[in-house]
């Protein structure tokens, strides 16, 4: 994919330099001194807090990066950028905890998870493609960010998701079609690229419904990932539809829609309603049970629906998700994070059947410029801890608290922004749940405090 956006550059490139020779007095070299240069530079603490003689977690990461964008030439225009990171503190975060065997959840991510003694060789090349654009459609070949409500960059870490393939966008007044066809991915907590059968088991992989550890890593058989989008707004009304076919695995069908109405006071009241389905494509990636990603019987549905109300700075919404007992909703990790009505940060619904979750949430724009603040409260129904068939990864019912604070900079500090977020997570009958399923999942703390810088 790299020798091929490579090799397009050079032509497209040196047909532009032979252009400026017979037309405007530049060199390539002056014509693309006209590109964008970006910086990024970003640190991340993070600690949890857990129950008991469990182990506590704490680190602190710092990186920076910079990213090219060349100027557009009869539509053709070339992207990368690059990014580095550094530990400068850590607590606990590679050492097994002494009672559980359980390893770090959250932190490790900052870092490379697949190499836990590398504190300082943590770069990357990330986004590097060429696009082209005729009038409303745009085409981008190579390593380029993805936004889409299952699969995408899942940016809560230092380094976010990056997909390698071609994607078509068509943009109209009011509506946008997506089409893409991904092959490789670099992983948020990692700093390798994996083509996209070998990304299935990256990340921690719970059990199989036969009970048994999840053997799919490094088993599953697929040439990549065919994502279709649809996506429209007008007059208050947005919608979106999305199909996700993971070849020879599974296919996936994610569709919502939202519409506010102002009323005569100035407020404004918000519904919503979002559903997945789900079912495997052959046998799941492996004709053995055993390595198979999904059970070829396994067809998981959900649903959810959103209430909300606006009025001046405040935001207020009751959301919720429930997921029926046919299946588990299986959707990779490693691709990206669920964007559901009831979702919350520091823990995901994937991995689940036969669950619900009602979530509160409230946001409010501070009378101070740039401050936002954001509450969650929800409660979260799963289904037993040894129900394998319904429980990937063995979570117990829980409540779930978020709190967060954000503040975006200007004047001087413009392109700064500083957060703040908590989250705690209390099982529903804490007095059951064994040490080995407690740990990072339930009965935690958990903090973060971010300092993100774009120029």
């Amino acid at each position: 994919m790299t020798r091929t956006v490579s090799v397009l550059a050079f032509l497209i490139f040196g047909n532009w330099a032979q252009a400026s020779v017979d037309s405007i007095p530049l060199t390539l070299g002056e014509e693309l001194k006209k590109g964008e240069i970006d910086f990024h530079v970003k640190s991340f603490f993070m600690s949890t807090i857990n129950k008991g003689e469990l182990l506590n977690y704490s680190t602190l990461a710092a990186g920076a990066g910079i990213g090219y964008t060349s100027p557009e030439w009869k539509g053709f225009q070339l992207r990368f950028n690059g990014f580095f990171t550094f530990q400068l503190f850590e607590n606990n975060i590679r050492i097994a905890d002494p009672s559980t065997g359980a390893g770090n959840r959250y932190e490790i991510l900052l870092y490379d998870m697949n190499d836990i003694t590398n504190t300082n060789k943590l770069d990357r090349l990330e986004e590097l493609y060429l696009s082209y654009k005729i009038k409303n459609l745009r085409l981008k070949l190579g390593r380029q960010k993805v936004h889409s409500p299952l699969l995408n960059e899942q940016d809560n870490r230092m380094r976010p998701n990056v997909f390698g393939g071609l994607s078509a966008t068509y943009s109209h007044t009011n509506w946008k079609v997506t089409g893409m066809w991904l092959s490789s991915v670099t992983i948020r907590g990692t700093v390798d690229w994996y083509s996209i059968e070998d990304s299935f088991g990256v990340y921690p992989f719970g059990r199989n419904p036969l009970g048994e550890p999840s053997g799919y890593k490094g088993n599953v058989s697929s040439r990549g990932i065919g994502v279709f989008g649809w996506q429209y707004h007008k007059s208050g009304l947005s919608a979106q539809a999305w199909n996700y076919t993971a070849d020879h695995v599974f296919n996936i069908s994610f569709g919502q829609a939202e519409y506010i109405k102002t009323l005569q006071n100035g407020s404004k009241l918000q519904a919503g309603i979002q559903g997945f389905h789900q079912f495997a494509l052959g046998q799941g990636g492996n004709p053995d049970m055993q390595k198979a990603y999904i059970m070829p019987d396994e067809s998981a549905s959900g649903i959810g629906a959103k209430l909300g109300w606006f009025f001046q700075r405040h935001q207020l919404s009751v959301n919720y998700l429930g997921i029926n007992d046919k299946g588990r909703f299986l959707f990779p990790r490693e691709w990206g994070r669920e964007s559901f009505f009831a979702s919350l940060p520091r823990e995901r619904y994937e991995g689940s059947g036969d669950m619900s979750a009602l979530v509160f949430k409230y946001e409010q724009s501070t009378p101070v410029e740039g401050l936002l603040m954001q509450l969650g409260a929800g409660s979260v129904l799963h289904s037993g801890i040894d129900d394998f068939r319904s429980n990937k990864y063995g979570i117990p019912s829980y409540y779930h608290f978020t709190g967060m604070a954000s503040y975006q900079f200007n004047g001087y500090f413009d392109g700064l922004n500083m957060q703040l977020l908590v989250a705690n997570k209390t099982a529903k009958d804490g007095t059951n749940v064994p040490d080995r399923y407690r740990i990072n999942r339930v009965d935690l703390w958990n903090f973060n405090l971010i300092m993100d810088y774009k120029f």
